[in-house]
């Protein structure tokens, strides 16, 4: 899965409760195509959405 379609995907599920677990994420981001430069989109992504990471 592309970058862009993993945000897309993180957004939609944040959207839904305002928050996305660290579990849905993983499950999102296949691990060994993610660099640092990747999460560092996502996350930032993630934040101008409003959209909080949590635990559980």
């Amino acid at each position: 899965m592309q970058m862009s379609d993993i945000i897309r995907h993180a957004i939609e599920i944040g959207e839904r409760k305002g928050w996305i677990t660290f579990d849905e994420l993983n499950a999102l981001c296949p691990g060994s195509t993610v660099e640092p430069e990747d999460i560092e989109l996502l996350m930032e992504a993630l934040s101008d959405a409003g959209i909080r990471l949590e635990e559980e």
